[in-house]
């Protein structure tokens, strides 16, 4: 008897009544030897609010970005213990013996890196939507066998196929041997250029009609039937096809095909599928197919550059003590806080971010973190920004009065209801004796459960004038159009861009204390008290 372990990875955005309906099929699979591992894509709720108590047992591994499908199934892939590894669109639900017959037809076949099942449509059950695909190396075309195909028995058995994609199982020692999903795709694609390199690495792909899937047809975005017939179902999604066929072929065609399909092929595709779109009106997805264009093509300018990577992740790692002195600098706690103060109580301390900006300005004594959360207080405690690290409810706090010079929540009020919040604050005042310090975002803004914490999410909003009504002096900071929830920083998925931004934010910091009204993004609070401080 195989008893083998398959973990199955399901990478999740925004489909709660899909992701149940495809959990429920694993839960109930007659091969039992499995462990499911769930990536939340930063979902609205997310799944830390409902999924563990629904799927027992089920791991959860949390992001508050949408890492796409190559980085999110990675993620799955760092958990996951089994020998083989099942992949699955969270769409998609599968036949009670799909994972029994995958495992079987890896013993049958030896040589085999990549089994899947086959895939049939969600609406219409006895008609296909996959068994396997190809893409044509000089034109850039896929061939997809199976597509809406009724199921009479034509793809029977155990069949050798160049692709596979949906819903698919790998044998761990791939991983080992040609990597990880390659993460500049996003989605879609990754699962192809996963394929073809197993392929040049030796291994056989297969599709087996015993094993079964089914998976959604018709998604929720559909816009138009000849838009959905490019495979665009959103202008995120033109986006993506655009930029990452053009990727996929100046990875893997030679260099003679390369020359046909960029000069030949890629403007053919171009205008005809801008008059399709075109066709239907929607501009807003053609705006966003030619943007992606013109990423892929920019990708491939730089392709030979690539290897410079890891040169670059090693000087941002090597540059970690520069970001740290520069935030030092311009973060408005440090400018805020009593410079006389020698000792520090932070309520909801985190991974220890702010404590160890104040280190770097104040000459602090001792300092004392306060967190629910023990993964964040073993951060800190690597950091060593505190003396000692209570783990508890910061809303049940309880220190003398006058007992530290200054109370600091950073980031914290915001993640209780208001009533919660303003006790807690009044606990600060009576536990303060020069000076309390609140940071907090300017008005309502959602924020994801990072890092599987939920109490992460914001459960109430502040303004600066509601502070400024209780006595306090308020510091704006940032632009929302560039910081916040829907910022260029969250929009961009070049981590390089990512950072320049930071530097820029970094570099018009004067702006926001010269011209606070302009300022839109967060605010500190700070307070002084006692009687050394004139009252």
């Amino acid at each position: 008897m195989i008893n083998k372990l398959v973990s199955i990875v399901v990478v999740s955005k925004d489909r709660k009544k899909d992701l149940v309906e495809c959990l429920d099929s694993y839960k109930n699979q007659s091969y039992k030897h499995v462990e499911i591992i769930v990536v939340d894509n930063a979902s609205r709720p997310p799944l830390l609010t409902w999924l563990p108590k629904r799927f027992e047992g089920t791991r959860l591994v949390t992001s508050d970005v949408n890492l796409g499908a190559a980085e999110g199934r990675n993620r799955g892939l760092a958990e996951a213990n089994g020998e083989y590894i099942l992949f699955t669109d969270d769409d998609a639900y599968a036949d009670k013996d799909m994972v029994k017959y995958l495992v079987g037809a890896f013993e049958e076949k030896k040589k085999a890196g990549i089994i899947q099942p086959l895939v049939y449509d969600k609406q219409k059950k006895n008609y296909l939507q996959g068994a396997g695909h190809d893409i044509n190396l000089l034109t850039g075309r896929i061939k997809a066998w199976g597509v809406q195909e009724k199921d009479t028995g034509q793809y029977e058995g155990l069949r050798e196929v160049p692709m596979c994609g949906c819903v698919w199982m790998v044998e761990r020692e791939v991983f080992k041997k040609i990597g990880n999903y390659d993460e500049d795709y996003f989605i879609p694609y990754e699962d192809s250029d996963f394929s073809i390199r197993a392929r040049k690495a030796g291994y056989k792909l297969y599709c087996t009609s015993y094993a079964k899937t089914w998976h959604r047809g018709q998604k929720s975005t559909f816009v138009h039937p000849w838009v959905e017939w490019l495979g665009i179902t959103s202008p995120e999604r033109a986006f993506r096809v655009a930029r990452n066929k053009t990727i996929f072929m100046r990875k893997h065609s030679p260099f003679s095909n390369n020359i046909f399909f960029f000069f030949i092929m890629l403007p053919v595709y171009a205008i005809t599928h801008s008059l399709i779109i075109l066709s239907t009106g929607r501009f807003d997805i053609l705006g966003k197919y030619w943007l992606g264009l013109f990423s892929g093509i920019w990708y491939a300018l730089i392709f030979p550059f690539l290897g410079l990577k890891k040169i670059y992740k090693d000087l941002d790692i090597k540059s970690y003590p520069l970001k740290m002195f520069l935030m030092a600098w311009t973060d408005p706690i440090p400018w805020v806080i009593d410079k006389s103060a020698r000792t520090i109580l932070d309520v909801g301390c985190g991974q220890g971010k702010p404590m160890f900006l104040i280190k770097m300005r104040t000459k602090i004594k001792r300092a004392v973190g306060v967190d629910l959360f023990e993964p964040y207080i073993k951060e800190a405690k690597k950091l060593k920004t505190h003396d000692k690290y209570i783990i508890q409810d910061v809303r049940k706090i309880d220190f003398n009065p006058k007992s530290f010079d200054i109370v600091l929540a950073s980031h914290v009020i915001e993640h209780m209801s208001k009533h919660d919040a303003l006790k807690l604050i009044a606990k600060m005042e009576k536990i303060a004796k020069r000076q309390i310090i609140i940071a907090s975002p300017i008005g309502e803004i959602y924020h994801p459960a990072v890092d599987g914490n939920i109490h992460q999410l914001h459960l109430s909003a502040f303004t600066p004038r509601d502070l400024q009504k209780m006595g306090y002096r308020t510091v704006n900071y940032g632009w929302s159009w560039l910081l916040g929830e829907k910022g260029l920083v969250h929009k961009v998925q070049s981590d390089f861009l990512r950072k320049l931004l930071y530097t820029f934010n970094i570099l018009v910091t004067p702006i926001y204390y010269l011209f606070p009204s302009v300022s839109d993004y967060v605010f500190v609070a700070y307070k002084q008290v006692g009687k050394e401080n004139g009252k």
